[in-house]
């Protein structure tokens, strides 16, 4: 511990010049009192400070804590979960690195290595700038680890992108806020987190809303051809004689036609209960008709749900749609 330490010139509790590794854990530099900095050091190879304080230092020239002057090319000179507080010198200079200076952080900020550090500090100070994310705890720009990731946003102080939600994408680097994250179109959709691009909504479905996570599948009783649908009116009922019990259909195929012997008028059944059977009279020989057809004259059918008419019996004569022979 270094307490009301006085220096005329440099390094009121601590001068080093041209020396090899100063290393410095859980100093205390308190109310030292020089005309430049609590400690300088100037031409070492390499400075390690943990766990140490500089509290209430004054000098009559920048900085009043701390002066690093390396006399080798290096990057490796460290300070970790240091604290500057009530320290005095001209323009509120704390901290003067001439040489780089790597700080310990805590993820998600930064320190630049070298110039001018002002006023109080306890540790990293320093958050990284919206859209860029810090992973890492020697960040020495704002950039930090680089900028936020397709699919992604980063708001300032990000350690590691977060995804855009569901119903959501972003083709972008650099998005800062969810609210960056672009909403998908109607006619689109995304189902996963941090993606970069939405999806059509495939044919058998639609999205009339923006911001969809999933396609609502086409109604039963008709079909839904094209893809990427904004509007159920690109639904296309089934026609008479046909039905379709089933949701989500991208192809007429779907529709089933109603059997021989039944008929159905209704266009977009969902049911095969709309195919109502022949009525005496009429028969339908073929499926999917919309109407059974009247028996010709000369012919009958007595019963319901009829393929096919019965020839007339002699003696008798049968009207056009006849239920039964009559006597002449």
């Amino acid at each position: 511990s270094f307490s009301e330490c006085t220096a005329v010139v440099f390094g009121g509790g601590m001068y080093v010049v041209n020396s090899g590794v100063v290393s410095l854990e859980s100093a205390r530099f308190v109310e030292c009192t020089s005309t430049q900095a609590a400690v300088y050091l100037t031409g070492i190879d390499r400075l390690a400070l943990t766990n140490s304080q500089f509290v209430d230092n004054i000098a009559s020239r920048a900085p009043a804590a701390l002066f690093f002057n390396s006399g080798i090319a290096t990057t490796d000179s460290l300070l970790r979960n240091t604290t500057f507080f009530g320290n005095s010198a001209p323009g509120n200079i704390t901290i003067l690195a001439a040489s780089p200076l790597t700080w310990d952080c805590p993820l998600g900020s930064w320190m630049p290595s070298v110039g001018q550090l002002f006023g109080d500090l306890s540790g990293c100070n320093r958050l990284c700038a919206e859209g860029h994310y810090g992973n890492a705890s020697d960040h020495f720009t704002s950039d930090c680890s680089g900028p936020c990731w397709l699919g992604h946003f980063c708001p300032e102080g990000s350690v590691l992108p977060h995804k855009c939600p569901a119903g959501t994408h972003m083709p972008n680097r650099r998005a800062a806020n969810i609210s960056d994250c672009f909403l998908c179109a109607p006619g689109q959709y995304q189902p996963e987190t941090g993606q970069e691009e939405c999806l059509p909504c495939a044919a058998g479905s639609f999205s009339p809303d923006v911001g969809s996570a999933a396609c609502e599948a086409c109604p039963m009783g008709g079909v839904c051809e094209d893809a990427g649908a904004a509007s159920r009116l690109v639904w296309q009922p089934c026609p008479a004689g046909s039905f379709n019990p089933n949701r989500g259909s991208s192809s007429s195929a779907a529709c089933e036609l109603c059997p021989v012997g039944t008929a159905s008028a209704v266009p977009g059944a969902e049911s095969s209960e709309t195919c109502s059977p022949c009525e005496p009279g009429h028969f339908a020989a073929t499926p999917g008709l919309s109407k059974c057809e009247r028996c010709s004259a000369g012919s009958y059918q007595n019963d319901t749900g009829a393929t096919s008419c019965l020839p007339c019996d002699m003696g008798r004569y049968c009207a056009e749609g006849a239920a039964a022979p009559l006597p002449c």
